[in-house]
């Protein structure tokens, strides 16, 4: 039985959003305070999605936000990571989604920056995306990165 229809009669749905989604993360982030050098990804993406969920546009849009979902594989062994940040419609499916991956590209340790951008796009981030380890069925996807304060 299909109440809802099918994965890809929602594809279009995703697709005609992206524009709103995109949109509320810039908008939403002027309310998140200034990081901290030692600020650590997974509160600051949870308070983030928090504030997202919170907004008024967030209320207008037929969508779901969640943080740290995990896209469930074929087998129990297959590891397909969590998903920071997700948008998906109240559908019958867990394929149709649209994903912001978050990373602080530069982390302060023992006084000094050190730049993570090369891992986070060879190894954990984007690469994740065309290899099909989060998103294989997905058309759209960001990447989302923390920058800290300046003091």
């Amino acid at each position: 039985m299909r109440s809802l229809g099918s994965p890809d009669d929602w594809r279009d749905l995703i697709t005609s959003y992206v524009p709103d989604i995109l949109a509320l993360p810039r908008c939403m982030w002027q309310t998140m305070l200034p990081l901290a050098p030692d600020a650590r990804e997974d509160p600051t993406t949870d308070e983030f999605c928090r504030r997202l969920r919170q907004s008024r546009d967030a209320a207008k849009l037929p969508l779901r936000i969640d943080t740290q979902l995990v896209e469930l594989g074929d087998s129990s062994d297959t590891d397909q990571g969590r998903m920071d940040i997700v948008f998906s419609p109240l559908a019958p499916t867990e394929v149709v989604y649209y994903c912001l991956e978050c990373k602080r590209p530069n982390v302060l340790k023992a006084g000094f920056t050190r730049s993570y951008a090369t891992e986070y796009v060879i190894d954990d981030g984007m690469m994740r995306f065309i290899t099909g380890q989060y998103a294989s069925q997905v058309q759209h996807a960001g990447m989302l990165g923390y920058g800290l304060a300046t003091y």
